[in-house]
């Protein structure tokens, strides 16, 4: 199948997100893509949670979910599309959502975050507190396309290998990432956590990320990619692009075969 991967540097302004997310889905769409992946947060990005637009997206059908089925409709384009604040039932605080579309603006999957981010990093913002702002979620998602079998996860995940392990066992041969590593983390970590979540499971992953200056005090990394299921891997750098990408299930079939890890575990 053939990825294309939105690397965008979100605002707070949703009409202009918006307009960003339509010229990379009119460029995919003209350069023959299955599937556009959206960044995390692509919708709106700083200035705390957007509380009226949670509280519109529960069905996905707000100003967001409406404009993305409709979209995905006119391109004919499966669309992974980052996250956006979610209010679910009884709940004080949203969940930060990823929703899948198929080619109908049909949504097959949700996931929301599992892992929120609360750390410090050394940059101009300091301190991270994502759970200040967000409720986690709870569920492992994976999901059968006509491209594979693809595990949803959001960027903090990348650390938690165990997610990317149960994915696997249940079949997951392509990981879902869209993030929004910071400058200063995704420096440092990005490519070679991406590279062993890919690499110990025998996974393509592919990872649409935010990438560049959003305010005086958030930078992220971009550097959006690709990687195979031998670690080999296609990525761009930083600022709005887009990367276009192939993945071929024979090539996890014979990594797989050449190297059987899931086979060989012993606990």
């Amino acid at each position: 199948m053939k990825w294309y991967l939105a690397q965008m540097i979100s605002s707070r302004y949703l009409q202009d997100n918006l307009d960003t997310v339509d010229r990379h889905l009119a460029v995919a769409a003209e350069a023959g893509a299955d599937a556009v992946q959206l960044p995390e947060m692509f919708a709106v990005f700083g200035g705390g949670v957007a509380t009226e637009l949670a509280a519109s997206e529960g069905e996905f059908t707000g100003p967001v979910g409406q404009h993305l089925r409709d979209a995905a409709r006119r391109y004919k384009l499966w669309i992974v599309a980052g996250t956006l604040p979610v209010y679910a039932p009884n709940e004080t605080k949203p969940r930060a959502r990823m929703h899948v579309l198929d080619d109908q603006g049909e949504v097959r999957a949700h996931y929301d975050k599992i892992h929120l981010f609360d750390a410090a990093v050394g940059d101009a913002q300091g301190r991270y507190r994502e759970s200040d702002h967000y409720q986690p979620g709870g569920d492992v998602v994976t999901l059968e396309t006509p491209w594979g079998h693809w595990g949803l996860s959001v960027c903090y995940d990348l650390r938690f290998p165990e997610l990317y392990r149960l994915q696997r066992n249940r079949g997951v041969d392509t990981f879902v990432v869209p993030s929004a590593f910071t400058w200063s983390t995704g420096q440092a970590h990005w490519e070679v956590l991406c590279r062993a979540r890919a690499i110990e499971n025998a996974c393509y992953l592919v990872a649409a990320n935010q990438g560049g200056k959003h305010d005086e005090k958030r930078h992220t990394w971009g550097h959006s990619l690709m990687v195979d299921p031998w670690g080999e891997v296609d990525s761009v750098g930083e600022g709005e692009q887009g990367l276009t990408l192939t993945t071929d299930l024979g090539r996890v079939e014979s990594v797989r075969l050449k190297m059987p890890t899931q086979e060989h575990r012993r606990l």
